[in-house]
């Protein structure tokens, strides 16, 4: 993901890992069945000043079939979305196999990156940046709720180390969110590093943006060094267990900032 030459380069980087999952589907029936629905992930990168960060979520919806695409663009030093941002689009397509589920799984992804393309130019997200942790969902044996890593992928028993901490409260039921499927919870995340810790997120209330929450992990930190003498910067994503139409479904919210 270091120092892609294009972000459209970008934009199908992932289609292998979604062809297997369609693929376990075929051994399963004829019929695509969808049940839960944990999004695909595919980091997009910082802009090479690191001020600007973009990734996409995507996938089939659960109950549905249908395919789905959000991008979104983040201004690094504010810690909100850009202007115009995010990108959501779902189609509805008509198909019968697994195969053509996956061909329109693409399609919606293509269309998406193409309604996004002129603010991935004019924010000049051309894939800086390293993954230094990830935790995906399907990871078991470690904690969810924490995070440490060393911050330089080319040498990586030097520097000093970062830790995130994640922690869960209870937070008041929107109204839209069904009273019988479990506690609707906020969250609370810190960041540690050169001996320093701050608060990145503390929530009081649930966004609208999030949906009913049930739960959360820390799913990945990515950093990017300018070369320009800027401070490094880093992106949290963090992994949102929502109530969905047949189960949890998983969704990503990223945080940023500079070192």
């Amino acid at each position: 993901m270091r120092d892609c030459p294009t972000p459209r380069a970008l934009t199908l980087a992932a289609a292998p890992l979604v062809g297997a999952a369609f693929a376990l589907l075929v051994g399963l029936g004829t019929t695509p069945a969808f049940a839960v629905d944990y999004a695909r992930v595919d980091v997009m990168g910082f802009s090479a000043n690191g001020s600007r960060f973009a990734f996409e979520e995507y996938g089939i919806q659960d109950g549905s079939g249908f395919p789905y695409s959000n991008i979104y663009l983040f201004d690094v030093d504010r810690d909100a979305w850009l202007g115009g941002s995010p990108f959501r689009r779902r189609d509805e397509p008509d198909y019968t196999t697994s195969p053509q589920a996956e061909a329109a799984l693409q399609r919606t992804r293509e269309a998406n990156r193409d309604a996004a393309w002129n603010l991935i130019v004019s924010a000049a997200i051309t894939g800086h940046g390293d993954t230094v942790a990830h935790n995906p969902p399907t990871q078991r044996g470690i904690d969810p709720h924490r995070m440490s890593a060393t911050t330089l992928v080319e040498t990586p028993d030097f520097g000093p180390p970062i830790e995130l901490r994640l922690s869960e409260h209870k937070v008041a039921r929107p109204a839209s969110c069904p009273d019988d499927l479990g506690e609707i919870k906020g969250f609370r995340l810190t960041l540690s590093f050169k001996g320093k810790t701050r608060i990145l997120n503390d929530d009081a209330r649930l966004p609208q943006s999030r949906g009913c929450a049930l739960g959360y992990r820390i799913d990945r930190l990515v950093l990017h060094h300018p070369d320009d003498g800027r401070a490094s910067s880093f992106a949290v994503l963090v992994l949102v267990e929502q109530i969905g139409f047949e189960g949890r479904d998983g969704r990503y919210l990223a945080i940023t900032g500079r070192l």
